[in-house]
């Protein structure tokens, strides 16, 4: 158990309104959270229900949630914590990211409001799939049913990196560049987020600059994939150490 901390709480996690579901329950409690699982998300992938998919590339949002529901912000942000960290957490490691002021009982009933709200819309969303579990106070991604932009671009990277020969790890390559949108969760300034995202910019950078060197015989298309890297991310040394590469192979 945590100590309370004292000084103001930060408002990015507090926002607890009496519509919501109850929180009556603490995160912690292994059965109470995997009643909601059985009842929210069911207790086996349906084959025929939809993905959900999420973009955290650029602003992050869920895509196709009916106009009834509302995501919370605070449930966002912990969805795109769970999405940066390969699709799971411990409980510890959520409330000392995300709401590392309140004392543990109180940050724990808040993480249990947003899991149960990210629940309820992915049910909407996606239909009958066992989408966000809890075991042993680890929080898990169904990664069957999502399409999350930044996993794309990531095995598309993988997919590269172990592919035997150019044409593949090419094409490869071009998947990971068309999924990214831009810096990761932008424009949300969370305090945990920075090296992240600083992470997820490098390893989008350096594809870049990979596919455009295996473009280096196509110059135009070469400078392409470099333009669509530098409007994302303007004056990076790597991109433009690749470009001048490139003119001085054409002079």
């Amino acid at each position: 158990m945590r100590e309370a901390r004292g000084g103001h709480r930060r408002r990015a996690m507090n926002d607890l309104r009496p519509g919501d579901a109850p929180a009556t329950a603490p995160a912690g409690s292994d059965s109470a959270e995997l009643a909601v699982t059985r009842t929210s998300c069911g207790t086996h992938a349906d084959a025929g229900a939809n993905r959900v998919r999420v973009r955290v590339l650029g602003p992050p949002t869920i895509l196709d949630v009916p106009d009834s529901q509302h995501v919370r912000p605070q449930a966002m942000e912990f969805l795109v914590y769970l999405i940066v960290r390969g699709g799971s957490a411990y409980q510890h490691d959520i409330l000392d990211d995300l709401l590392p002021e309140p004392e543990h009982r109180l940050a724990a009933q808040r993480l249990h409001t947003y899991t149960y709200n990210l629940r309820q819309i992915f049910r909407s969303v996606g239909g009958n799939t066992t989408c966000l579990r809890l075991r042993r106070h680890r929080y898990t991604l169904n990664p069957d049913a999502f399409d999350v932009d930044l996993w794309t671009m990531r095995d598309a990277i993988t997919a590269a990196q172990h592919a035997t020969d150019p044409a593949t790890s090419t094409a490869a390559l071009r998947r990971a560049i068309t999924a990214y949108r831009g810096p990761l969760a932008a424009n949300t300034r969370y305090p945990w987020l920075a090296r992240h995202q600083e992470a997820v910019a490098r390893e989008f950078v350096t594809a870049a600059a990979t596919l455009a060197e295996s473009l280096a015989d196509r110059p135009a298309e070469a400078r392409a994939v470099l333009d669509l890297a530098a409007r994302h991310h303007p004056g990076d040394e790597l991109l433009t150490a690749v470009l001048a590469k490139i003119r001085d192979r054409l002079s």
